[in-house]
């Protein structure tokens, strides 16, 4: 009777034990769509084995391996982790489909989720060009640029020769910030003129008077010339050109000259900087490091103004102009489906 007693409480243990591995099995079964850190275990000549959870292999098939980038690929070794997307549920002995493409897809779309939040610049590479802007790439992903928020083409041009500009800076990297992103569209829009602005901004923050800057020459005016610091422009005034008389700032520099130039003073309210390029020539009489201000001139100040007007006024339309500008993506939509 004793016996019989024991048996069966051992019978219902085992049941338990049992109930409870195929709970456990079940609560950690991974599920579509869900995407994993697993750990390479072999490589074939036509698939890849990984482990997903120390319980469970996942297949990574022939046809995904296509798809990712070859210099990557002879770059993994067994033991590596790699981010995989479960593609199809398995039964408890099988192993589990899994896409190797799509995990690293997804860990771009998180990347672009966090350059939205923390709306940092980067720069990315200029890979084709459609009538509504331009497509770049980001990681596996393809991020599009929209035509009104490009500031390396001037706008007002005809459409082919707007176009024209627009290839022309294919192979070229572009210093862009996300403004969007939807994964369920596949969009990923980004904009040039945003990361501009956020440029300016951290660069007038960091300017001090007395700092010694290279800039490039962007205007020249009869009242001197206008120098691009890195996205914000500085004022040389006539005076500040040369120790000796200049007659016209065209004597002494020209548009995309390269110049050195010494920081005389810094508005940040009104976002105008006054620049100085004698300061940094020998002088033997006059001490560099003077602090000085530039003579005051009306007409210099008002042209300065309009151009920062001018400036502020188009990044105000930033916003208003994504939605419009969207709606033209359907080329740059389309291809990115296509990848």
């Amino acid at each position: 009777m004793m016996e019989q007693q024991a048996d069966e409480v051992r019978d219902s243990e085992q049941e338990q034990f049992a109930a409870l591995l195929e709970d456990s099995f079940e609560r950690v079964q991974p599920r579509r769509g869900e995407v994993l850190e697993a750990t390479i275990l072999s490589i074939g000549d036509n698939d890849m084995v990984v482990d997903l959870d120390g319980k469970r292999d996942g297949i990574v098939p022939p046809k995904d391996l296509d798809l990712v980038d070859e210099k990557y690929l002879s770059d993994l070794i067994v033991g590596d982790t790699i981010p995989v997307l479960v593609m199809k549920d398995s039964a408890r002995n099988e192993g589990v489909t899994v896409s190797l493409k799509k995990g690293l897809e997804q860990q771009d779309w998180l990347r672009a989720e966090e350059y939205l939040s923390s709306e940092e610049v980067f720069d990315a590479e200029v890979i084709d060009v459609n009538r509504g802007g331009i497509l770049v790439e980001f990681g596996r992903l393809r991020g599009f640029v929209p035509n009104s928020h490009l500031t390396s083409v001037p706008s007002g041009m005809q459409r082919d020769r707007f176009r024209e500009a627009k290839e022309e800076l294919i192979s070229k990297d572009l210093s862009l910030t996300v403004i969007e992103v939807n994964q369920r569209r596949r969009r990923l829009i980004l904009s040039e003129r945003a990361a501009s602005r956020q440029k300016r901004e951290k660069l007038l923050q960091e300017l001090a008077e007395g700092d010694i800057r290279t800039g490039i020459v962007r205007n020249v005016v009869d009242f001197g010339a206008f120098v691009d610091l890195g996205g914000v422009d500085g004022l040389i005034h006539i005076s500040e050109l040369d120790w000796d008389y200049v007659e016209h700032p065209s004597k002494v520099l020209s548009v995309g000259d390269e110049v050195e130039v010494y920081v005389l003073s810094v508005d940040r309210d009104r976002q105008r900087i006054g620049l100085s390029r004698k300061r940094v020539i020998p002088a033997s009489t006059v001490d560099p490091s003077m602090d000085a201000e530039p003579e005051a001139d009306v007409e210099a100040e008002a042209e300065a103004k309009v151009e920062e007007t001018t400036e502020v006024e188009a990044e105000a339309e930033v916003e208003t102009e994504v939605e419009a500008d969207v709606e033209t993506e359907t080329e740059a939509e389309t291809e990115q489906e296509a990848v």
